[in-house]
């Protein structure tokens, strides 16, 4: 018998088993069978493997020792149904169920987490938490001008167009497709798996830096800083309410409060600490480049303005034409001036006495 095809009865049993014995292929081909000398390599044994496979199972042959599997009880499950939500990831549900126990080391490999886990995904199959939502992409920074008037415009309320950029803006927004490919900023907002917060992340960073053409590389780093500061403090914000939320369902709940209380404190605490890192960072950088500015307006002065000026088309265009203007001007004065017979008789020196 080179080749065993399962039964219908041997299908629906693989199934289970499968599920039984968390993949175990030997320990299931001994069951399925009904013989202790079966196992993965056996010809039975092939069968139910190739039927696994086709299922999509991922099937094990060495000995794992299994863990004990944990049961929620009914107050815990009613707990998750009354307050999870997709602003609740299971590591802050877990927190609030078992304090302790979530600050030992292992806690979120363990069975009593699995089995949270388990649940909330069962539960709650069309509920994706904003914060653990994976993009899969990677970010793309800007490479034409046009991509990058199009972020500015959206993120600060602009009106540019291609073709009617002054001089000095042109210059930001081309510094600005600079900042957006700086290393440090694209492997920060990749680090972000939610688009929501990359989102957050790009736009606060152009409003931050885009008319800002002279900025150094500790000060790009010190806005990236910042920006992701602005992220914290969202989430920060939205587990705040979270939690205020939760803390007016459970009165009567004295355990509960309290680690909601201690819960509350600590992410005001962390809401302070982090606004206060925001304030002094941009403090640093206005005064800094602030300094800056104002010493190189005073070395440059004004000439350095006109050259820019006349480096753009249609500003040179129009100084030729004011130009061509005076000289058409003091053209036509002269002609004047030299049709006049008095103006000759002076310049000859022949007065009117003279004439007469």
């Amino acid at each position: 018998m080179s080749n065993y095809v399962l039964s219908k009865q041997e299908k629906e049993t693989g199934i289970k088993l499968f599920k039984e014995l968390d993949g175990d292929l030997n320990e299931a081909a001994k069951k399925l069978f009904d013989d202790p000398n079966e196992k993965g390599s056996t010809i039975r044994g092939r069968a139910l493997r190739r039927f696994w496979v086709d299922k999509g199972f991922e099937y094990r042959t060495k000995v794992k020792k299994k863990s004990s599997k944990y049961f929620l009880q009914d107050s815990e499950k009613d707990f998750v149904h009354r307050h999870y939500c997709a602003e609740m990831t299971k590591r802050e549900i877990a927190q609030l169920l078992w304090t302790d126990e979530t600050n030992h080391r292992g806690f979120y490999e363990s069975a009593k987490f699995v089995a949270l886990s388990d649940f909330i995904n069962k539960e709650f199959p069309s509920v994706t938490n904003l914060r653990d939502e994976i993009t899969g992409d990677r970010y793309a920074p800007p490479k034409i001008m046009s991509t990058v008037i199009k972020k500015v415009n959206k993120v600060v309320f602009k009106e540019f167009e291609v073709g009617k950029i002054s001089v000095t803006d042109r210059k930001c927004l081309e510094r600005l497709l600079t900042y957006l490919s700086a290393p440090r900023f694209v492997q920060v907002i990749n680090a972000y798996p939610t688009k929501q917060n990359r989102e957050l992340l790009e736009s606060e960073y152009i409003r931050s830096t885009w008319d800002k053409p002279d900025l150094t590389a500790d000060e790009l780093n010190l806005y990236i800083n910042v920006c992701m500061d602005y992220i914290n403090l969202k989430e920060i914000e939205q587990q705040k309410q979270k939690l205020n939320l939760m803390f007016d369902d459970t009165e009567g709940q004295n355990d509960l409060t309290m680690r909601l209380t201690e819960m509350l404190k600590t992410k005001s605490e962390e809401y302070n600490q982090c606004t206060n890192r925001i304030d002094k960072m941009i403090a640093k950088l206005n005064g800094e480049r602030a300094k800056r500015v104002a010493n190189q307006h005073q070395r440059n002065a004004s000439v350095l303005a006109l050259v820019h000026l006349f480096q753009e088309e249609e500003e040179r265009r129009l100084m030729i034409k004011m130009a061509d203007m005076q000289k058409q001007s003091v053209e036509e004065e002269a002609g004047k001036m030299e049709q006049m017979k008095d103006w000759k008789a002076r310049v000859l020196g022949i007065s009117r006495q003279d004439i007469v």
